[in-house]
């Protein structure tokens, strides 16, 4: 007996294949049936994926950021993996949902398709799933500020918290979180999401692809080919256009973002990924005794509703024509998730505190990575930014300071923010509004400088004057615009009147600070010591005195790293 017989007559495989292979498909080969092959593809695509990132991710609150951010930015390829990985993910939703739209127009889900159509809804929410507990592996700020959100609406429900809790592994998110969502993205769901792909197989064998419901039995019958090669070929050819697209989304994006590591203290501006922002802008519509409205009420009525479509569905025939009614109900649920989606999104965009709030969130990420590439600390996460030399100052800033100032997006608002510190821009905002909460707002005596108005001066006026003050800090401002700061000098004393309050030569008195060397390292460090100096704040001064609580090293220290948040930039013409 020769091998090839040996084999298949212990295993019936080739007459197996053979068989799949002769299915006959109503109707023809269509493209509209690829989308299940599709789906198959991706997810044996994710468990191979999940299988490679799995030999670097260490599944702790101490080293899942290090092994991921060692995975992404020093594994050859790491990035690609990963990246390839998490837009996977994205596309089997998708897919999914292109799927559920193709089986409701084409009316499978009726008898005797019921079962196949409940077990496909059932594989869908576990794609939601697989999305939900893989965000939060990497354990960084995105994942697990967004994470937070989704088990935060959990939470919400009647009967919810415990469910939160037993998912969490406690009250609050730590080591027992990850791990739990660990098992669950690369044991129990899997194996769950396997089982029911078998089932749904089986039961789509048994009962076959639904025909096309305006094609008679005659023509039918004449246009039945076999699963070999038309629809085989359309199969294949989805999946490779799917498999390019993923690829150069890839590239294009260089994988997936990954932001510093998760910290609990911080202010980081959470949203949960794109496919669950519909159900987040839903939630500002049901605040607080309605939320349930949003969360269980809503969504329980849209399961129910798809659950029971089969026996909503009264029509006689398969024609769309003819089940309009059930058509529509499903076209207004996608029509509404599309619309949340949208808004939060143009919302999000339009929203300037949280777009700040990325791109502080973004260049915090970059520095992290940086830093991660000598190494993470033992303690891991956040410990990353000890490789940093100017750590111990914003440990120091943090300690002393940050209750008041804001600096690097983080801080209070009682005192002037520290956050692009001493640029053109910074100091024309404070001339023009000094009361904003950004520069004295915030703070009980500094009243008595009045806003400058557009209506008193151009905005041409005041960059000149804004140059004028940068050239009295000196040197440590870098280079400034000699014909502005002529025009500028020129409105100090006649417009502006500002030298009523502020003197521009060193150790004269006025009833503001003095403006010579204001803004550099060696002037900042004054007002740490003691702002309450005659030449700077005086009587007014509501910030303590330091001289006696830092050293003079650490006042040096915090100085510089204030004097480096805003570097004057460039005059501007």
């Amino acid at each position: 007996m020769r091998p090839g017989e040996w084999f298949e007559a212990r295993t019936g495989l080739g007459s197996a294949i053979a068989k799949a292979l002769d299915e006959p498909v109503p109707g023809g080969a269509r493209w509209q049936y690829v989308f299940g092959s599709v789906l198959t593809f991706l997810f044996m695509q994710q468990v191979v994926l999940g299988i490679l990132l799995a030999f670097y991710y260490s599944p702790s609150a101490s080293d899942a950021w290090a092994s991921t951010a060692y995975l992404n930015d020093q594994v050859s390829a790491g990035w690609f993996l990963r990246g390839l990985h998490h837009h996977g993910s994205s596309a089997m939703v998708v897919v999914v949902v292109l799927h559920l739209l193709q089986v409701v127009w084409a009316g499978a889900y009726r008898a005797p398709r019921e079962v196949n159509w409940w077990t496909g809804l059932a594989m869908g929410g576990l794609v939601l799933a697989f999305a939900l507990t893989g965000y939060l592996l990497p354990w960084d700020q995105k994942g697990y500020w967004a994470t937070q959100v989704a088990t935060g609406i959990m939470g919400s429900v009647p009967g919810g918290g415990g469910l939160q809790q037993v998912i969490q592994g406690g009250p609050e998110y730590g080591n027992l979180t990850i791990t739990r969502f660990f098992a669950l993205h690369v044991f129990v769901l899997p194996l769950a999401l396997g089982g029911l792909l078998a089932a749904h197989i089986a039961l789509f064998r048994r009962h076959g692809v639904t025909p096309p419901a305006q094609l008679d039995d005659a023509e039918l019958k004449r246009k039945t080919q076999p699963f070999w090669p038309n629809q085989l070929f359309l199969d294949v050819l989805a999946m490779t256009i799917c498999a390019a697209a993923l690829i150069g989304l890839t590239v294009q994006t260089h994988g997936a973002d990954l932001f510093a590591p998760a910290d609990p203290a911080s202010n980081f501006v959470a949203r949960p990924e794109w496919y669950f922002l519909f159900l987040y802008q839903l939630l500002k519509y049901f605040e607080g005794p309605l939320q349930i409205v949003a969360t269980v009420l809503l969504p329980g009525a849209v399961a129910v509703t798809l659950f029971a479509l089969p026996w909503i569905d009264r029509a006689t025939s398969r024609r769309a024509s003819a089940r309009w009614p059930a058509l529509s109900v499903v076209g207004l649920l996608m029509a509404g998730v599309t619309a949340l989606t949208a808004l939060a999104i143009v919302e999000d965009a339009r929203n300037e505190s949280y777009q700040h709030g990325l791109v502080v969130a973004e260049e915090e990420a970059t520095r992290a990575r940086k830093l991660a590439l000598e190494g993470v600390p033992p303690a891991g996460g956040i410990a990353v930014f000890d490789n940093d030399p100017k750590q111990k100052t914003r440990k120091l800033f943090k300690e002393h300071c940050q209750a008041c100032h804001t600096i690097e997006g983080r801080g209070g608002e009682e005192a002037p923010s520290f956050d692009d510190y001493g640029t053109r821009e910074w100091l024309f905002a404070l001339v023009r509004d000094p009361r904003s909460k950004r520069f004295y707002g915030g703070t009980k005596a500094h009243t008595t400088m009045e806003p400058v108005p557009a209506s008193a001066v151009s905005d041409e006026q005041l960059r000149a004057t804004v140059e004028y003050m940068l050239s009295l800090a000196g040197p440590e401002v870098g280079a400034t615009d000699a014909t502005m700061v002529a025009a500028g000098k020129a409105l100090w004393d006649s417009t502006l009147e500002c030298s009523g309050c502020h003197e521009v030569e060193a150790g004269k008195s006025g009833t503001g600070p003095t403006l010579a060397g204001r803004g550099s390292a060696a002037w900042i460090a004054r007002v740490i010591r003691n702002s309450a100096e005659p030449d700077l704040y005086g009587d007014t001064a509501e910030m303590p005195k330091f001289a006696d609580k830092l050293s003079a090293a650490e006042i040096e220290a915090l100085a510089e790293f204030i004097h480096s948040q805003g570097q004057a930039k460039p005059a501007a013409h």
